[in-house]
């Protein structure tokens, strides 16, 4: 009763990020919803410990961006093409921002995500995405000129 008590606390304070974290790497629903499951069945089969709330947080962001990777590399996905998602956003700027920002390459959308949604530091993306620090700071210039390009001026630097 405990174990399910703190798992539905868990579910709660993380699903969001988790489920923000698949859609924007996966970028279908269904996919997204699959990983969602799949991250949380995991951590209820594990039940880790964790140093503090920073490294749990950590955990969840790590598991989900491995099954997306899974995902994406699994022989089905290959050879599936993905349907038009049509999100209705209550603000028709960040509309077109989310469908732009929706068209960068998975990497790319990862790292804006995690900075701009999550707050994350560069050096802390690199060490979740298991990257170099050089090579999220590379990723994060492309996707911004892609963003203001495609926004024509209206996507400014922080």
């Amino acid at each position: 009763m405990q174990n399910e008590k703190y798992l539905k606390e868990i579910i709660e304070k993380y699903s969001d990020t988790v489920y923000r974290i698949a859609l924007t790497r996966c970028g279908i629903v269904e996919n997204a919803e699959d990983v969602f499951q799949e991250v949380f069945m995991k951590f209820s089969e594990k039940m880790p410990k964790f140093k503090n709330e920073e490294h749990e947080k950590a955990w969840f962001i790590r598991v989900t961006i491995n099954l997306t990777k899974n995902l994406k590399q699994s022989a089905w996905n290959r050879k599936v093409v993905a349907l038009d998602e049509n999100v209705v956003l209550k603000n028709e700027e960040k509309d077109d921002v989310y469908s732009v920002v929706c068209q960068l390459p998975q990497n790319y959308r990862t790292v804006i995500y995690l900075l701009y949604y999550e707050g994350y530091k560069v050096k802390e993306i690199a060490e979740l995405m298991k990257t170099r620090e050089g090579t999220v700071k590379t990723w994060l210039y492309r996707a911004r000129e892609i963003l203001r390009e495609k926004l024509e001026g209206g996507f400014e630097d922080e």
